[in-house]
Order: structure tokens, then C-alpha cells, then sequence
């Protein structure tokens, strides 16, 4: 039976339908991708044409999301300013495995479409699949509202050609009383029996349909995002592998050249802000590095470093990582000789692993030792103040970066885009922009943090549309921002990030936080000695800037104070947030937040806000007010490109003109600072991965 199953995994193939559900043609069926598939893609069933995307979120959970065209339904009608052509409509939908295929049992699953906002499709519904012959897949189901009653249908994968399929489809669509089905010609439409011929070449795929005398179509692209790497690292620049003349300490206490040897060496290999100091055999280095995404993986690099360029003498390496001058872990290397070793092969990973701990790190971190005989010298760093020309490895097309050895640095990206759409002057806005960041690193934590954007081209002065919310105006009037001033101030703040104590981390701001808000405030964040929660508040005082000047504000002023809790379950890559307090707009109430991180370092992620603001605005009404809610997906570039690097890029969907539950944009999160070097679990990443590399 074991050798049954393995054959039915192999030849069961889930292909999406029209909506981007997992399906036959039109139809859902009870197939679910492989764990962490994610497809994108476009269709066409006259005269719906869907923009849609889909990821089996756990092996047994589909979650989609839909952006549906329906031609010639009217939009905004009672809305002399509207140009959004015909209707759209978002949708989401899911789907739930309950009972895997087996010798005589059938895959079962139960799945809903459109079930929150307009429901415009809304419809559930069961569905059973059963592989006979290796080369049929049966489906068969029962829905109810827009699919009416029984449906089913057959796919053919020959086992001569598995990437060609053939499908037959009983659609059950209610597409007569679809919304706008007379003004649209749906109501013309009878579903039932459709035909379709499907190809899948790598990670792209096809599919043509064909209905009484209709002819549609579906073009994708299927994402493994559970792959750690796409691309090998073919670039990635080798260890360090210089033997230096070693002196002993008594020498590096007379001569700073040796110290300044060492931090070039370093510096050479990216790292920044380096810190050394040395002491009755010991030899305590702070330092970060920009690039590698792994933590362990950089200690390694130093740690090589140090055992090739540092003093001859010395018995013990303490290497302390830091982020933004946060010192977060201490790896302390207690046996040089194992070390040695195991960088040259002679040694395995578990002998390493027993000469080695690794704390949370103390304020008395590299550079500060309480020990009066341990001796710093600092000479070397002075000469690191000078910007020089770096590679932009944040993630841009295009971009042109001068750093320091320390943490300052002048970033320009001359092209940089946000779209906006759902607005009834039109579905579709640009704004496109030049922006130019400007960091300054004064040392123990301070920072000057500053940006400023001119506006290349943009549309979103054609919104005419003004807001109706009754809420204070805290973000819907965006449009007005950006169409200001062509040259705009974005921020300018000083920051000021301590290490309070272990494991208790702090940020005071003050400035201009965003292009709508500045003032002042700060944030407080605990992580436990063991577990996988942690605890944050914050609390800021911040009035909203003015459209038309860069450095005037309005009347409005609020006091934000917001408290999070944060609890991950590694072995599912999951983290989940609440956050209570008070929100921009003076509403009170609770946002939840659930994100889930795949092994290629893709993020994906929702949150939906409950406040007490009663946000009455369409689709809301006084019975049932709007709740702030939207997507986002956050790719880590590292797997895709040829060196390593932590740049990625971001996007997320969520209503652009609301004004409840609404956030200022943090000035440096310090959970979003720590997580990902400190948090993740040894199934993803651990502090000790490639560690010899």
C-alpha cells in the first residue's frame, strides 16, 4: 500500500482553475499543491477577466486572492468624477484537505470563495478527487450560492506525456444571477459541459477552454517557495585565507598597527563597525556584517579571521554580532585548537559545537570591558569616517551607495514606484519618484536617519474623489502628499537604539517619522532567556505634517500607544501578532497579524485591525463598520541571486484611503530588528548554518 501511495503522489498533478483556485477549468476540486507552491496568473472566462494568485499556505491549506474585471458592469455611476471603467471586485478564497487519498478513499476537501467583503462570488462547496488508472483524476462535488448544486469533471495526464492534460468539466456556475449579469452578458451564459487542454512546461503553465462556442484561457507561473536556493552562489567572494606574521599580546598592546591590520582584514570582507580589544589571553571583537543573511555564518568568517590575523598567544575568541549597535548575541570559542581544526577539515561539527557557547550578549559587550587590565585601542577606527563608493545590495534595480567602516552611508535609487488602485477616478494610479537616504552613525547607538523623494511623474493628482470617512483624516488624504511639492522631505530623525540590559532592548526617536507624521517617542522590547515569544510597547506623540510644506504641521496631534505580543511556532515557520492600544486616529482596538516564512526566504502575511472607530465608509455601514485589513509578501533576494545578501523587496494590498486602525511607520522596529538574526528556529536557519563557509 506504502508503494501505491508513493505512485499516487507522483501522478496526482493540481492544476488551477479560472479563479486560481486548485481546479479543473472553471470548477474547484479537492487536489492541493505541494506545501509552499505559489502560482500567479491571469485568466479569461467571458466576461470575467481575473488577475490571480494562490499559495498552498500548509499541506493541507489553499489560500487565494483574486482581482476580477467584469466587462461592461458599471462602476461608481452615481459618481460624476469616477473614470474606473468596468467593475472590480477583490476576492479571497480557501480551501481545506480533511482527508488525504489512500487505496480506497478519496481526497476530500472543503472550500469557500469570496467569503468576506463584497461576496460579489461568494460560494462553498465540497469536493472529492480519486486517481484511477495513474492517468484519470475523477473530481466530484456539491456547492451552494454562485455554484449551484453538483459538479465534477475529469483530467487525463497521459502517462506518455504528463506535462500535456486533457479536462471535461460540469460547470455549475449560477452565472444568470451573477451581479451585473444582464449588463455583462453573464446571464447569456449556461455553464455545463466545457472542455480544456492544459500544458505545463517547468514552472509555467497553460490552459484553453472551450464552452458553447466561448473560448478561455488561463497563463501561470508555479513559485516552489519551500526551495532554499534558485541559483547557485556562484559569486559569493571566498573566507579569508591570509596567514599573518602573529605577534604575541605583549606586541599588540605596544603597536595599534596590529589592530588596524586585524579590522582591515575585516572591513576588507565587508564587515562593519568592528571593535577589538584584548585582554589576559582572550581577544573580544564586535562587529556586523550588511550582506550575509546568516548570523552564524558571518561569526565564522571573523572567527577565521581572527585565528589567521589576530595575536599569537591568545586562548579563548569572544565574537559579538550587533545591529545597529545592539549588541544581540556573544559566540564565545573556547577551544582555539578544535576551531583550527575544523576549519581545516580535521575536525567535525559536534566537536566544534562542544567548545563553543553562544549568549544572549551584555551591555559589556567588545569595546566596553568592565576588566581594568584588558586594553582598547581605538586609533584604528578614525580613519574609517571617509564614504566610499559601495555595491547597492538593498534590492533595486538601479541604485548608487557611498558607505563608511562604520554605519553612516548616502544611498540614491533615481527609480522608485507606488502603485494605488480601487480609486473611482481610476482603478489605476502611479506614483514614480527619485529618492535619495542619508545615514549618519555618531556612535553607542545614535543615529540621524533622514530621506527625501522628488516626484518624477505621477497621476494620483487626477483623484478627485474626496474622503467621506468621519474619522480624523490620518491617511486618506495621501493623494494630497503626493501632489505637493515635486521635492519633498520624506524623514529626518534621530534615533537612539540601547541595550538596557539582557535581552531588553530600547529606541528613542524624535523628528520627522514619515511623509504624514513626525514628534517623538520610543519603544521597549523583551525577549525571554528561553521560549519563542516576546513582548513590546510603544508609545509615541506625533502630529500630522502638512501637504503643501516640508517642515509645517496641522492642528492634528495624537498620542499613539500601542503593545505587542509575538509568538512563533518554528517547525511551521509561523509568527503570530497582537497589538492593543491606541491607533493614529484616536481608535482603540486590537490588529492581528499572522505571517508564515518559507525556506526561500518568502514572507507572507495578513493582518485585520478591530478598533472601536466605527468607520461607516462603503463598504462599512452603521450596522457594520470596516475593519482595516490587507496582504503582503516580503521576498528575501538571497536565494535568487549569486551572493549572498539580506536586500529584499516588499509588497503589500490594503486599502489606501481608511483612516481606522491605521500605524505610523515605525522609525526602527526593534522586533523586525532582532527576529531574523536572533529567532529563527534550527529548521530554518540557526545561529551556527554553514558556519565553516
Amino acid at each position: 500500500m506504502g508503494m501505491l501511495m508513493l505512485l499516487l503522489s507522483q501522478y496526482v498533478i493540481a492544476q488551477p482553475s479560472s479563479t486560481g483556485q486548485t481546479g479543473l477549468i472553471n470548477m474547484p476540486d479537492a487536489r492541493i499543491e505541494k506545501e509552499g507552491m505559489l502560482r500567479l496568473g491571469v485568466s479569461s472566462n467571458d466576461p470575467y477577466t481575473t488577475l490571480w494568485s494562490s499559495i498552498a499556505f500548509f499541506s493541507r491549506l489553499e489560500l487565494s486572492a483574486r482581482y476580477t474585471v467584469i466587462d461592461d458592469a458599471p462602476s461608481f455611476q452615481n459618481n460624476p468624477d469616477a473614470d474606473f471603467g468596468s467593475y472590480k471586485d477583490k476576492a479571497f478564497d480557501a480551501k481545506l484537505l480533511l482527508l488525504r487519498e489512500s487505496r480506497f478513499l478519496p481526497d476530500i476537501t472543503m472550500g469557500t470563495q469570496d467569503y468576506t467583503g463584497t461576496q460579489v462570488f461568494s460560494a462553498d462547496f465540497i469536493a472529492l478527487n480519486k486517481r484511477f488508472f495513474n492517468d484519470f483524476d475523477v473530481t466530484l462535488g456539491y456547492g451552494s450560492d454562485r455554484i449551484d448544486g453538483l459538479f465534477g469533471g475529469l483530467r487525463y495526464n497521459p502517462a506518455w506525456h504528463k506535462k500535456l492534460g486533457l479536462v471535461l468539466e460540469y460547470d455549475a456556475y449560477d452565472y444568470q444571477n451573477d451581479r451585473f449579469s444582464r449588463e455583462s452578458g453573464a446571464d447569456k451564459k449556461d455553464g455545463g459541459m466545457t472542455y480544456g487542454l492544459e500544458y505545463q512546461l517547468g514552472w509555467f503553465g497553460t490552459q484553453v477552454s472551450y464552452n458553447n462556442g466561448d473560448i478561455g484561457g488561463n497563463l501561470f507561473v508555479t513559485i516552489p517557495l519551500n526551495r532554499k536556493e534558485y541559483i547557485p552562489k556562484i559569486d559569493e567572494p571566498a573566507p579569508f585565507a591570509t596567514q599573518r606574521s602573529r605577534q604575541t599580546l605583549d606586541t599588540w598592546r605596544a603597536d595599534s598597527k596590529y589592530f588596524e591590520s586585524l579590522s582591515r582584514d575585516l572591513e576588507q570582507q565587508g564587515f562593519k563597525n568592528v571593535q577589538i580589544s584584548i585582554g589576559q589571553k582572550v581577544i573580544d571583537v564586535s562587529l556586523t556584517h550588511p550582506r550575509i543573511s546568516l548570523m552564524g555564518r558571518a561569526v565564522g568568517r571573523a572567527a577565521r579571521t581572527v585565528l589567521l590575523s589576530g595575536p599569537a598567544n591568545i586562548e579563548i575568541i569572544n565574537i559579538t554580532y550587533t545591529r545597529n549597535d545592539l549588541a544581540l548575541l556573544t559566540y564565545h570559542f573556547n577551544d582555539l585548537q578544535i576551531l583550527e581544526e575544523y576549519f581545516n577539515g580535521q575536525a567535525s561539527r559536534e566537536q566544534l559545537d562542544q567548545s563553543i557557547e553562544i549568549d544572549y550578549a551584555s551591555p559589556e559587550y567588545a569595546g566596553q570591558p568592565e576588566d581594568e587590565e584588558i586594553a582598547i585601542h581605538e586609533q584604528w577606527q578614525s580613519s574609517s569616517a571617509a564614504m566610499q563608493s559601495a555595491e547597492d545590495n538593498e534590492g533595486h534595480f538601479i541604485g548608487f551607495k557611498w558607505e563608511d567602516q562604520r554605519l553612516s552611508s548616502l544611498h540614491f535609487v533615481p527609480l522608485n514606484a507606488r502603485l494605488f488602485v480601487n480609486d473611482p477616478s481610476g482603478a489605476f494610479h502611479y506614483d514614480i519618484y527619485s529618492l535619495a537616504q542619508y545615514r549618519k552613525h555618531f556612535g553607542s547607538g545614535f543615529f540621524l536617519d533622514s530621506a527625501a523623494r522628488f516626484t518624477l511623474f505621477e497621476d494620483v493628482s487626477k483623484v478627485k474623489q474626496k474622503s467621506n470617512s468621519q474619522l480624523p483624516h490620518v491617511r486618506t488624504d495621501i493623494a494630497d502628499y503626493i501632489q505637493g511639492d515635486r521635492l519633498r522631505m520624506d524623514k529626518f530623525l534621530f534615533n537612539k537604539y540601547s541595550l538596557l540590559s539582557e535581552r531588553i532592548y530600547s529606541r528613542i526617536s524624535a523628528g520627522y517619522y514619515e511623509e504624514m507624521f513626525g514628534g517623538a517617542g520610543g519603544q521597549l522590547l523583551y525577549l525571554p532567556a528561553t521560549g519563542d515569544w516576546a513582548v513590546d510597547l510603544t508609545v509615541d506623540w506625533l502630529r500630522q505634517r502638512t501637504a503643501s510644506n516640508n517642515f509645517s504641521f496641522k492642528d492634528y496631534s495624537v498620542m499613539t500607544a500601542i503593545g505587542a505580543v509575538h509568538y512563533r511556532i518554528p517547525k511551521l515557520g509561523l509568527t503570530a501578532t497582537a497589538r492593543a492600544g491606541r491607533f493614529l486616529a484616536k481608535d482603540k482596538g486590537v490588529r492581528f497579524e499572522l505571517k508564515r516564512r518559507f525556506l526561500s526566504g518568502v514572507e507572507l502575511g495578513a493582518w485585520y485591525t478591530v478598533t472601536d472607530g466605527d468607520d461607516t465608509a462603503s463598504p462599512g455601514s452603521p450596522g457594520d463598520p470596516y475593519y482595516d485589513k490587507g496582504v503582503y509578501m516580503l521576498v528575501y533576494l538571497n536565494s535568487m541571486l549569486t551572493k549572498d545578501t539580506q536586500a529584499f523587496a516588499s509588497v503589500s494590498i490594503s486599502p489606501w484611503t481608511r483612516d481606522v486602525g491605521q500605524m505610523v511607520a515605525s522609525p526602527g522596529d526593534l522586533y523586525n530588528l532582532v527576529e531574523r538574526p536572533l529567532m529563527l528556529d534550527s529548521s530554518e536557519i540557526t545561529p551556527m548554518t554553514d558556519f565553516s563557509k
